[in-house]
């Protein structure tokens, strides 16, 4: 492929909702033929809709006059260890396949960044399924820390976050942490799962 223009915008009007959920779901087709299934690109656009607007902003990549990636924050609150108060949820990011490797994902994590210091956030956080290496290897590069470990119906998700002014924390600490919580996390499942067995 020749070198492309890449455009990244909050999604503009001619872009429906529906057109970001085929990106989504194109984007994370080889994870979910390798077993790597998440919820978010199996929602619908009316759904996607519904989880951003009055709540987050949606981003899209935009090259050859179509949308190409997508990235989101959410503006929510948590109590995690690593931070109490608002920070930005990182959401809904997906490349098309065929346009992998051409910095597209860099691009839209920068701009939410942007996004995210213009709201006065301070922390990104996101989280996928653990299995997800693609996304993991790609949070680590761009500075996230893991920090905590979350259980869902059927697999496990790994929760990461990034300091926009600089992590507090030592690297031995988030390591720590987040150690601690995945056993935690694992313990009380298999607890769960052999009491189910019994009953």
């Amino acid at each position: 492929m020749k070198d492309i223009c890449i455009q990244i915008i909050e999604k503009p009007v001619w872009v429906s909702w529906d057109d970001i959920h085929q990106v989504l779901w194109k984007a994370h087709a080889d994870n979910r033929n390798n077993g790597v299934v998440m919820r978010y690109p199996s929602l619908s656009g009316e759904e996607i809709c519904q989880k951003i607007e009055g709540n987050g902003k949606m981003l899209c990549a935009i090259a050859d006059g179509k949308v190409v990636g997508t990235a989101a924050i959410i503006v929510k609150s948590s109590h995690l260890w690593c931070g109490k108060g608002n920070y930005a949820y990182c959401c809904f990011a997906s490349v098309l396949p065929e346009y992998n490797g051409k910095g597209i994902y860099k691009a839209l994590d920068l701009k939410r960044e942007e996004l995210a210091l213009t709201l006065q956030l301070t922390r990104m956080l996101g989280d996928t399924h653990e299995n997800n290496k693609h996304r993991l290897d790609i949070a680590k590069k761009a500075g996230y820390k893991f920090v905590d470990y979350k259980y869902y119906k059927d697999h496990y998700n790994v929760v990461m976050v990034k300091w926009l002014n600089g992590c507090p924390y030592t690297e031995f600490r988030c390591k720590i942490e987040f150690l601690k919580r995945k056993l935690q996390v694992k313990i009380k499942q298999t607890t769960k799962s052999i009491l189910r067995k019994q009953s």
